[in-house]
């Protein structure tokens, strides 16, 4: 089979038990002792309970791996292929031409493995536009979609169908299955007996093949990682991370591929998440009074305190005033010798205060930067200035967990998780 001219996607189709996991695992497996982790590489989508394709995950071709069982997880993958393939066409515009692979240098050819293709569908419906995407663009830019179902009648739309030309039918129940994907009723034909008999229908015509299980498939990945070192073909970067652990500490920036080291006008205070990957959270000491909304009992203090000691430790006049909830109440702060108002003013100093909310904060007047700590409460975390996107996609338990914020600044609001010294601090 060659997806690349038959495809360039495809349909596994078959019953329970008639061994669609197991020629997924064939199939990638002669892949990836045909073709080096720079010639191509793989992203699994198993929703299967990762129960199939697993297994496959320590091949060095692996761009990301997961399944039902971590839902976010899983949305982080499926926008991670939309970025992916969003910056393939920008590459592809940069450099006039039609289809990635002209180009001397082109990135590898990325296979997308999805198992139990209906429970995608299911779980997270929001998110098929996504693969829509990758199924009418991936020709021309190196992405190809495998999606393995029980009834593709019903659970694959017409227009993924109209680009996936390469069709597996194993054992299907009725002929009416068999011949919606192969154009012949022979894959109801197969015996319950033989698992991993299946039919491609290859040039207009239908062709039988065997599937053997792989012996020892861990043995082989060894071996496949083996010969990628000695021809130099480290792993290569994943498209996409967990999501944010809810525990950050300074030794575990590097594990995170998070550069600590901050220059003279900024201080990390945390990694940030941008939806499938981590970077680092600065606070810029140029920009203004930072305002962090919290309630009680939340971390506000320790932030505050951490700011503060960054802040003097690179060598810049700061400002803390904690719970300035009254400080900030108009009659108070018009007041001539209101601290904060003039702490505010003075642009030589950091000003860092803290409010339980945001009700008497003016933007940009009082603070140019916001570090929220959502409250659980919807409407008092949209009016502190969460976006509804954001409560949208995360569970409150989420948001609330201890170190959990939401950065604004500039007109962007990111999900940061703050780092913990080991001292509690």
């Amino acid at each position: 089979m060659d997806i690349d001219s038959e495809g360039p996607h495809a349909i596994v189709a078959g019953t329970t038990g008639s061994g669609k996991s197991v020629l997924l695992q064939c199939w990638c497996l002669a892949l990836a002792v045909t073709y080096p982790p720079d010639r191509l590489g793989f992203v699994f989508l198993d929703f299967k309970g990762g129960s199939a394709l697993d297994c496959l995950a320590a091949l060095p071709h692996v761009r990301g791996c997961v399944n039902d069982l971590d839902l976010s997880y899983a949305s982080r993958a499926l926008r991670a292929l939309e970025d992916e393939l969003s910056c393939r066409e920008h590459l592809a515009a940069r450099h006039h031409v039609s289809d990635i692979r002209q180009l001397p240098d082109a990135p590898a050819q990325l296979m997308i493995v999805v198992d139990e293709f209906h429970m995608l569908n299911e779980q997270l419906p929001g998110y098929m536009d996504r693969l829509l995407r990758v199924a009418s663009l991936g020709r021309s830019l190196g992405m190809h979609l495998v999606v393995c179902t029980q009834n593709p009648m019903v659970e694959i739309n017409a227009s993924m169908k109209a680009n996936m030309s390469l069709r597996i039918c194993l054992r299907v129940q009725d002929a009416m299955q068999s011949q919606e994907m192969i154009g012949s009723a022979l894959a109801s034909t197969i015996p319950a007996d033989c698992p991993g008999t299946a039919v491609l229908n290859h040039e207009g015509e239908c062709v039988i093949l065997q599937c053997l299980q792989p012996s020892n498939i861990r043995a082989l990945t060894v071996q496949i990682h083996q010969s990628a070192r000695f021809f130099g073909q480290t792993n290569r970067a994943m498209l996409f991370t967990p999501p944010l652990p809810s525990d950050i500490d300074k030794d575990e920036l590097s594990c995170m591929h998070i550069d600590a080291c901050s220059d003279a006008s900024r201080i990390l205070i945390g990694v940030a998440d941008t939806g499938v990957s981590f970077e680092p959270a600065f606070i810029d000491l140029c920009a203004g009074s930072v305002a962090i909304i919290a309630p009680p009992h939340r971390g506000a203090h320790t932030l505050l305190e951490r700011i503060r000691r960054e802040a003097m430790r690179h060598g810049t006049p700061v400002d803390c005033f904690p719970d300035a909830d009254e400080a900030l109440e108009p009659m108070t702060y018009m007041s001539g010798d209101n601290a904060l108002q003039l702490s505010i003013a003075d642009t030589s100093t950091l000003t860092v205060f803290s409010l339980r909310t945001s009700r008497p904060l003016r933007i940009p007047d009082h603070a140019s930067v916001r570090i929220v700590f959502a409250c659980g409460d919807r409407n008092a975390d949209l009016a502190d200035g969460i976006p509804a996107a954001m409560l949208a996609d995360h569970a409150p338990s989420e948001l609330m967990r201890p170190g959990r914020a939401v950065l604004l600044e500039q007109g962007r609001a990111r999900l940061i998780q703050c780092i913990r010294d080991r001292s509690g601090t």
